[in-house]
């Protein structure tokens, strides 16, 4: 053998060794997510009108932290008033959390609406979005008001979707701008 093709096969070998471990770690990473998305599905199927608004929030918590959202909580505890604020992402977006099995109505966008405002002024200057985050739907009256004052809705349908397809920063927004 000359040393051309030692040289050649060692080198196809290297590149082979190379792609197998790239592959292992694609597909371990793979396995790791579609694990950790099954976990959030199973939990979330525990919560729906389960009447612990604690524990929504923290789903919500764990559930945008892996989308990609760095999650703040306006106050210390949960006994403390938050103002119709629950949850901070990046800054810029109050999220009321709202574990109920009825329709949720318009005093929800209400309260995050006025909320935004009120911690805007208070440790987050930068608040640019509000959203009513819920594990039931929504009332014509909280649908009409939230078009009118620019609150974004989202459903459990919504949530839902989101564990089956994949977590991302873009599921809050319609469009990608919006980030």
């Amino acid at each position: 053998m000359k040393l051309d093709d030692i040289l050649l096969y060692s080198i196809i070998f290297i590149l082979l060794l190379v792609s197998i471990i790239v592959l292992s770690v694609v597909i371990s990473n793979s396995f790791r997510k579609s694990r950790s998305l099954r976990k959030l599905r199973d939990w979330f199927d525990k919560i729906p009108g389960n009447g612990n608004g604690s524990e929504f929030e923290d789903f919500l918590e764990v559930f945008f932290s892996k989308s990609g959202w760095k999650v703040e909580r306006p106050t210390n505890t949960t006994n403390t008033a938050d103002f119709g604020v629950d949850l901070v992402l990046d800054g810029k977006i109050a999220v009321q959390a709202k574990n109920y099995t009825k329709d949720i109505s318009n005093d929800a966008v209400q309260e995050v609406f006025s909320g935004n405002e009120y911690w805007k002024k208070r440790g987050f200057p930068r608040l640019k979005y509000a959203v009513v985050i819920s594990t039931s739907s929504f009332t014509k009256a909280a649908i009409k008001q939230a078009e009118a004052t620019g609150v974004i809705l989202k459903d459990g349908d919504d949530i839902k979707a989101a564990l089956n397809r994949g977590l991302s920063k873009s599921w809050i927004f319609k469009k990608k701008e919006d980030l």
